[in-house]
């Protein structure tokens, strides 16, 4: 006899082969599906000044531009920086621009490590400087693109930001 037309079996639903997938309004009110937590983690960003490289690069080079912003991520995180949208770079001399960020590479090839311990392990850091934007106009760039924001440099090495205090 087919199940299917017996009365009797009429008021059962039939079992599913495998569980369904989390509806997105169980996912809306907290629950998690399959990705887990990482997903959800916001990227991070640290932050300074080129004048917190003091002892790694030229001290004339460091004193010249020791104001400017410039900041470690990694490098996949970079797409998500609206910096340069909200301000944008008056152009800056290759020279200028060629040495600067040579410094920055060098620095992220040396700390590597340290940096990765507060970005997140990565096979590329990306790095930059900004020609003409305040500190703090880089610091609030980065919080409104969802960043954290680790202010982590000191004389030329990583330090996190609970030991900078001592």
């Amino acid at each position: 006899m087919d199940k299917r037309r017996d009365p009797k079996e009429r008021g059962r639903a039939p079992e599913p082969a495998e569980p369904l997938p989390p509806d997105e309004e169980e996912l809306d009110e907290g629950e998690e599906g399959e990705e887990g937590e990482d997903d959800e983690l916001p990227p991070t960003v640290i932050l300074g000044r080129f004048s917190d490289l003091r002892g790694f690069a030229d001290a004339a080079l460091v004193k010249k531009y020791a104001e400017r912003p410039i900041w470690f991520l990694i490098e996949d995180d970079a797409d998500l920086m609206e910096l340069f949208v909200r301000h944008p770079e008056k152009p800056a001399p290759r020279a200028t621009a060629e040495t600067l960020l040579g410094v920055l590479r060098s620095f992220a090839a040396a700390e590597s490590e340290a940096l990765q311990a507060l970005l997140g392990p990565t096979d590329q850091i990306g790095f930059g400087y900004h020609e003409n934007a305040s500190f703090d106009d880089v610091v609030a760039s980065f919080e409104d693109d969802g960043f954290e924001v680790a202010f982590a440099l000191y004389e030329g090495k990583v330090v996190p930001e609970d030991e900078d205090d001592e």
